[in-house]
């Protein structure tokens, strides 16, 4: 069995919270929780981030609106041709219970997505206007669109003690056309912040021979040190069926004991790069961050006996970046001129692009 290389390395200097990453046109896009904008950084390589982002901000909302306040969480997806970012956001002076879902569309898919054309595309259509709902997300299964979100309780209009995670089948990237199915309940003690029981930040994660399919869950208060990252998998059947969908007996990753943090890891993405699956995921300097210092990390996600592993802890911070990638590509080392063949694809060969300008340390 090969090693685990736990090592976590930051990606941002200042708070980006709920980061979300993806790919295309050569270059990186992240989005995360600005507050009172929509942003979108670029990047050659993911170390980029750290240095040298290209920001963009892509959208302001107007003032006075059901949507002009506390915009959470955006990602930004490429679906049918355009790109489209989902986000969270409410009316100021309602707050917090007025959280619903909401769509921009973008450029063609054949653009870069930082070079403007957005436009706000409204709600998602035929989604429940009176449940309270956030993070949401767009995952595709069997050739199907479907949009995974955390919200209150069916029928609860006022409750901030509850979120469950829901699943509804979209008829085109900004229309649901079937009633929401819970897939996931707050139901283990780890799940809970005090009298809070949270389930939310859904993420679509696959092995690359789909041998195991499903979502990544975040738990417990983003507030604490113990917000920690679950596994939803869809196991075979409609998506719309709760049984489909099994829970993991234990956190892909929280807090680790010794320590040292960083703290909190949750609200992640995935990416692949060549052989390798990294999570993007915030987490805090200090145990008492509170919602301060959310920065993006990254960390390997590998699968081991058929299941995500991450090693069940946050790792020892790096900021060596030739540490971090370690013997990353997954080749033997007797194997030389294969792995310098497929460097180029793997998540070494795009560090080595930045060798020279960073030298031993990022």
């Amino acid at each position: 069995m090969t090693q685990y290389n736990n090592l976590c390395m930051s990606l941002t200097k200042t708070t980006t919270p709920d980061p979300y990453v993806t790919y295309a046109h050569g270059h990186f896009y992240m989005t995360f929780t600005a507050g009172n904008r929509v942003e979108v950084w670029r990047a050659s390589t993911l170390p980029d981030f750290l240095s040298n982002p290209d920001k963009h901000v892509v959208w302001r909302p107007p003032p006075g609106t059901a949507h002009s306040a506390d915009l959470w969480a955006p990602e930004l997806h490429p679906l049918r041709g355009r790109w489209y970012i989902y986000y969270a956001a409410a009316h100021a002076a309602q707050g917090n219970r007025s959280h619903r879902m909401y769509v921009l569309g973008g450029p063609s898919t054949d653009d870069d997505p930082t070079t403007g054309g957005w436009e706000f595309l409204g709600p998602i259509a035929n989604l429940d206007s009176l449940q309270w709902a956030i993070d949401g997300t767009v995952i595709e299964l069997n050739h199907q669109l479907y949009f995974v979100y955390s919200g209150w309780p069916l029928g609860e209009v006022e409750s901030e003690l509850t979120q469950e995670m829901f699943i509804v089948h979209l008829a085109d990237p900004t229309t649901a056309d079937s009633p929401p199915t819970c897939i996931c309940r707050p139901v283990e003690p780890w799940e809970r912040s005090d009298r809070s029981g949270i389930n939310e930040g859904p993420q679509f994660l696959s092995a690359k021979d789909k041998s195991w399919v499903g979502l990544v869950y975040s738990c417990a208060g983003s507030w604490t040190k113990d917000y920690k990252m679950n596994t939803l998998q869809y196991t075979t059947g409609d998506p719309l069926d709760a049984s489909s969908w099994k829970k993991g007996k234990q956190p892909l990753i929280t807090n680790n004991d010794s320590g040292t943090g960083p703290w909190g890891p949750g609200h992640g993405s995935f990416i692949r790069i060549g052989n390798e699956t990294l999570a993007v995921f915030h987490a805090t300097d200090a145990p008492t961050d509170g919602w301060e210092n959310r920065k993006a990390r990254m960390q390997r996600v590998v699968f081991r006996d058929g299941q995500p592993f991450m090693g069940g802890k946050i790792g020892p911070l790096t900021s060596n970046y030739k540490d971090f990638i370690g013997d990353s590509a997954g080749y033997d080392s007797r194997h030389h001129q294969q792995r310098q063949q497929q460097q180029q694809h793997s998540l070494g060969g795009l560090f080595e692009k930045i060798r020279s300008k960073f030298r031993d340390e990022l």
